[in-house]
């Protein structure tokens, strides 16, 4: 008789506590604002308010976070706070200027991101396969970051359609750039590159490039015609003088 009335009361317990978990609020189910509090604390920046980086929903969640390095005295949050996979309705994310050695595979799980930042980390070095999860961004700015290479996941991000790569080390652009089917906008100026993939000439999309100040000299026949489609000046912005790469 007990184990009948005992596995009652337990169902009965839950089902209420589920009720009451779904007609809470998303702002007490989710404290987005303790998160970014604590982010800011664990980081040295116990004098910022949570308003001057974070852009709340009418609901209390968190859809915008700049984490930007401001000022010019220090170096900036060094390893990727953890805290930010609890903001699961981030929209977008800006870590400009900081001093991350690493990305962790879990940026993957922040399915909502439209928007993401990593300019200016120099010591970055590489991006992980799951970025390639990432399948509502439409921006991401990766500039001077220290990469020279990118995982083929990124071709995964169909719905991206603006992508700076400047200044970082590419000899040739990644195949899975051309694969962007939505891109509008490519900034590639200022690496190193020598060889683009034929496929560019597909990306039907693609209205704007910039690939000045890169080592462009020789390029495939269809692609010159292409690029200077774009740039009708691009060769005289290229390191074609013997210009050791």
């Amino acid at each position: 008789m007990c184990r009948k009335s005992c596995a009652l009361s337990t169902l009965l317990l839950l089902t209420a506590t589920a009720l009451i978990a779904f007609a809470l609020p998303a702002a007490a189910q989710h404290d987005d604002r303790a998160v970014v509090r604590a982010i800011l604390d664990k980081n040295g920046l116990k004098d910022m308010k949570v308003e001057d980086v974070a852009e709340f929903s009418r609901d209390g969640r968190v859809i915008v976070l700049n984490l930007n390095k401001r000022g010019i005295s220090g170096v900036g949050i060094g390893v990727f706070p953890p805290e930010i996979f609890k903001l699961t309705a981030l929209r977008g994310l800006f870590l400009k200027g900081n001093a991350l050695r690493e990305l962790p595979a879990e940026i993957g799980s922040l399915s909502e991101l439209i928007e993401l930042n990593l300019a200016d980390n120099n010591d970055l070095g590489k991006l992980p396969p799951e970025i390639g999860n990432l399948k509502n961004l439409r921006k991401l700015d990766i500039r001077f970051c220290g990469l020279t290479a990118l995982p083929q996941e990124v071709g995964n991000l169909k719905n991206l359609d603006f992508l700076q790569m400047w200044g970082n080390g590419f000899v040739d652009l990644p195949y899975c750039v051309t694969e962007l089917s939505s891109l509008k906008e490519l900034y590639l100026n200022n690496n190193k590159l020598a060889n683009i993939p034929y496929d560019i000439i597909k990306m039907d999309n693609l209205k704007y490039i910039d690939v000045q100040r890169n080592y462009l000299c020789n390029v495939l026949p269809e692609v010159e015609t292409w690029l200077l489609s774009r740039d009708r000046r691009y060769k005289d912005h290229q390191y074609c003088d013997n210009v050791k790469r």
